[in-house]
């Protein structure tokens, strides 16, 4: 299984947090297929998949086919993908209110949704996966994205904000911030903070915090290869008020106590090469 990440260039970075390649490279079939899952990790993305199609479930059980290509907006829980086949995505991760900002998209309509991307882009979604298809790796990709959310930013005449200040400052603080010292930053009252930041991101200020502080969690988790010698440290370190509090979250977006989760997970990396 192959996964690179890839940086943005300075002038989309208020906007992107990252570009990924994922192929897979074992025998993956019909009768054979590969489930992984995924917790919420705080970020939207635009997904470009040349390979075989899969399915996605959720907490609630059901399957759905997802669009070769689409936009996908804050997940609130965690998700599983179904691969009968091998897939060769390319994709972006934006930056909580990024969608918003390039394309001008209300975030809400989104959340916990993969939208075709013709329904976003419209002929130009036609254009851009015929680009990414002709390229033969995952540089010459990144490459074509890179000069369409350029182009994309010049159109929408737009630059960083105080939404997006907002929403950066609680991805950089992990979840784990007093969300009173943003809406004071901000220079607004806390209605327009909220609305306006519903409006961009999907979800509330308070619910995005969350989101994050459990989304960098699992991935730390993963990073350590989910083996943890401290529970009491973990609990302390990402600001939870004691263990119930922290399982009660965790289960909230995993679906599963921590325990559980560490022992039985299917994330991405326990497939990735150490």
């Amino acid at each position: 299984m192959f996964y690179q990440k890839y940086s943005p260039a300075h002038h989309l970075k208020p906007f992107i947090e990252c570009y990924y390649a994922w192929e897979s490279i074992r025998s993956i079939t019909p009768d054979t297929p590969l489930v992984i899952e995924s917790p919420p990790n705080g970020f939207g993305s635009m997904v470009f998949n040349t390979g075989q199609p899969y399915a996605v479930q959720t907490l609630s059980g059901l399957w759905h086919s997802v669009p070769p290509s689409f936009v996908m907006g804050q997940s609130t829980q965690q998700y599983w993908l179904r691969l009968t086949g091998p897939v060769r995505v390319i994709g972006i991760v934006f930056r909580p209110a990024g969608l918003s900002a390039l394309f001008g998209l209300d975030m809400v309509e989104l959340t916990n949704e993969r939208v075709d991307l013709t329904a976003i882009l419209g002929p130009t979604a036609s254009i851009l996966i015929q680009q990414i298809a002709d390229c033969s790796n995952p540089t010459q990709k990144v490459a074509i994205l890179e000069q369409f959310l350029s182009f994309q930013l010049l159109r929408q005449n737009t630059s960083a904000d105080r939404i997006d200040h907002a929403t950066n400052l609680i991805v950089e603080q992990k979840g784990i911030i007093q969300l009173d010292m943003l809406i004071e930053d901000a220079f607004l009252c806390r209605r327009q903070f909220e609305r306006k930041f519903l409006h961009r991101v999907g979800v509330s200020p308070k619910y995005y915090a969350r989101i994050r502080r459990v989304g960098y969690l699992c991935a730390q988790l993963a990073g350590q290869r989910w083996q943890i010698s401290d529970w009491q440290d973990l609990i302390c370190r990402f600001g939870y008020y004691d263990q119930s509090h922290f399982i009660r979250e965790f289960k909230a977006f995993t679906g599963k106590q921590p325990s559980l989760y560490v022992k039985d997970n299917v994330e991405l990396g326990n497939f990735l090469e150490s």
